[in-house]
């Protein structure tokens, strides 16, 4: 059994040699994990000791490596006295993205011992390619619900010599739609009589409550938030805006470099998310849109180049957030809002030439006044494809995030909790910026393409602050100086009169055609060709509507004014503070050792100055 000196936030991985092989370990160093994050350290002894696991630990503890480390131990030692090959290790998962990064973690951590132990990620491929890998008997098998549950209904999968059995963000296979999936896998006979479980999850809700009685005996819960950390380390702030100030206050912080390092930018829909990158393209500002339409290689492919570096701004659609995890309060008050009766408004239209404020607002969506209620085959919008297993808010590895930009806000306290748990993790410094649109401003502003949550914006932003506060966190209200950025106002207005509802539908059929072949050449060239990937680039601009070339730069009467820094020299140039981003080099971060991150640094407001 491992030594309790584990539990040292000095220990490293090397207090593992006397129970982890040796060839764990070394793979453990490669990948630069230097020590055990809180969660692996608890987790590790006791799952090598045979304990049941439910641990509750937040996104980017480490809770994959965690229960993957044990579970590799245990299938080498039960090799070395097993007769025959079988599959010992099932791993579920409620996103294809999050099999992909959990299959990422084991091929790193199987580099010294791959002809040992073998692993397959079977929620990817074509039913005949997933026969023919599982013939082999792979002993780590990786998979959503849905899928796992058709192999083995097929008879392609057999778990009748598993030992192991892991469900991965289990709060969020119920949600997810997996909730018959799971109760046919652990109720169809398919699994042992004894078997050993891990529920890994970042809450702890009604669904993982429901899982723990129906797959642990006895088990170790942990409970591993870290808030103290969080709400250390995370700035979170609000801004009360119109649909329309959302776009001038996101062309303002990106376009002046506000925010230093990368940023993920959360949107509701998949239409908004062309509408914003179309809209920033107008400035030369380079996006990349994440959305479930895309093919899986493809939202893959984005997320590792986003993590190298290689993109600053990721336009993520959160749809499944939005929706799957509602308050159910606020859901049921969403489920009785009626269907718009408004006039189709003219898409080229300005903000500036919206009703006046004594007039009334036409409501949001959709397509002609009706004097009388619509057919039914009218009342909704048709669904677009998409990818049900899709999800970004949760799950996927996102490296380095400074910033958390929460364009439309989620529809839930727990789906925002998921979306700036993407910054400021294991030890390391950021923020999170959220666009709240005020129930007097809903609908005013068709054009820019508004979202049906937004009527519930200031009820949801209520419970989100009350959430934060009960984590020892939170949210300040930011007020923009509004005189100065409206100086920036005239070109936001040019630019969204650009983005039209038709360049936005013809950006989106050729961003997926593009993705389309993107994502045959990653299936297969890239395979046999790694480095060519370096020139596979997916935010290049679409170009579907008129870039007018002045857009691209900031005269230097527009750079907002600033107070001289006290003790600075005073000078006659226009400047502008960006938003601070602290040292990202400091804590612990993804376990590769240094000091903690706690003792005593002052924590800088990354809005400081600008605008005050």
């Amino acid at each position: 059994m491992a030594d309790s000196k584990l539990l040292d936030d000095t220990a490293t991985f090397s207090s593992f040699a006397g129970v982890l092989d040796s060839r764990i370990l070394r793979a453990l160093a490669d990948k630069g994990f230097a020590r055990p994050t809180l969660v692996q350290a608890k987790a590790i002894p006791l799952a090598l000791e045979g304990r049941d696991i439910l641990a509750r630990a937040r996104t980017g503890s480490g809770k994959t490596a965690a229960y993957c480390v044990p579970l590799i131990q245990k299938i080498l030692s039960s090799k070395k006295t097993a007769a025959q090959s079988a599959t010992r290790a099932l791993i579920l998962v409620p996103t294809r993205e999050l099999s992909e990064q959990v299959s990422s973690l084991l091929k790193g951590l199987l580099q010294y011992c791959e002809k040992d132990v073998t692993y397959v990620n079977v929620a990817t491929g074509t039913t005949a390619h997933l026969k023919s890998v599982l013939a082999d008997t792979p002993d780590i098998v990786v998979a959503t619900p849905a899928r796992a549950l058709s192999l083995l209904q097929a008879k392609s999968l057999s778990l009748a010599s598993a030992e192991s059995l892991v469900i991965d963000e289990a709060d969020l296979i119920l949600s997810y739609g997996h909730d018959e999936d799971m109760k046919q896998i652990l109720a169809g006979g398919f699994l042992p009589s004894v078997y050993q479980s891990y529920l890994m999850s970042a809450t702890m809700t009604k669904d993982v409550e429901t899982l723990k009685g129906l797959v642990l005996r006895s088990p170790a819960i942990l409970r591993l938030e870290e808030d103290e950390d969080v709400a250390a380390n995370l700035s979170q702030y609000s801004v009360r805006c119109s649909e329309v100030d959302k776009f001038l206050l996101a062309y303002v912080i990106l376009k002046l470099k506000l925010v230093k390092g990368k940023c993920l930018i959360f949107v509701n829909d998949v239409d908004r998310s062309y509408r914003l990158k179309l809209f920033l393209e107008q400035f030369s500002i380079k996006s990349c849109v994440l959305n479930s339409e895309l093919p899986l290689n493809s939202r893959f492919h984005i997320v590792q180049e986003f993590n190298k570096g290689v993109y600053d701004y990721i336009i993520a659609t959160d749809e499944s957030g939005g929706k799957g995890e509602a308050d159910s309060d606020v859901e049921s008050e969403a489920e009785d809002v009626p269907e718009a009766e408004a006039e189709e408004e003219d898409p080229d239209m300005l903000p500036t030439q919206r009703p006046a404020e004594g007039d009334t607002p036409a409501k949001p969506t959709l397509k002609r006044k009706r004097a009388t209620p619509p057919p039914p085959s009218q009342k909704k919008r048709p669904k677009k494809a998409g990818d049900r297993e899709y999800g970004v808010s949760r799950g996927v590895d996102f490296v380095d995030v400074s910033c958390v930009l929460n364009f439309d806000l989620p529809s839930s306290a727990r789906a925002y909790t998921h979306r700036v748990g993407r910054t400021a993790r294991a030890g390391r410094s950021g923020m999170a910026l959220s666009f709240v649109v005020p129930t007097d401003e809903f609908g005013k502003h068709k054009v820019v393409g508004g979202v049906a949550s937004t009527r519930r914006d200031e009820k949801v932003f209520a419970r989100i602050e009350a959430d934060q506060g009960a984590r020892g966190s939170k949210i300040a209200e930011y007020k923009f100086d509004m005189k100065q950025v409206n100086s920036f106002r005239y070109r936001m207005e040019d630019a969204l009169r650009a983005v039209t509802r038709s360049a936005i539908k013809e950006a989106r059929v050729k961003e997926l055609k593009t993705e389309i072949l993107n994502s045959d050449k990653l299936k297969a060239h890239f395979e046999d060709n790694p480095l060519d990937l370096e020139y596979l680039r997916h935010d290049k601009a679409l170009h579907p509507t008129r870039v007018q070339a002045h857009m691209k730069h900031v005269p230097k009467y527009l750079m907002p004014r600033i107070a001289a820094v006290p003790g600075g020299a005073e000078t006659d140039d226009t400047t502008f503070v960006p938003f601070k981003k602290e040292s990202s080099a400091r804590g612990r971060g993804r376990g590769r050792g240094g000091k903690s991150s706690r003792g005593g640094r002052k924590k800088n407001d990354p809005l400081k100055k600008f605008g005050r």
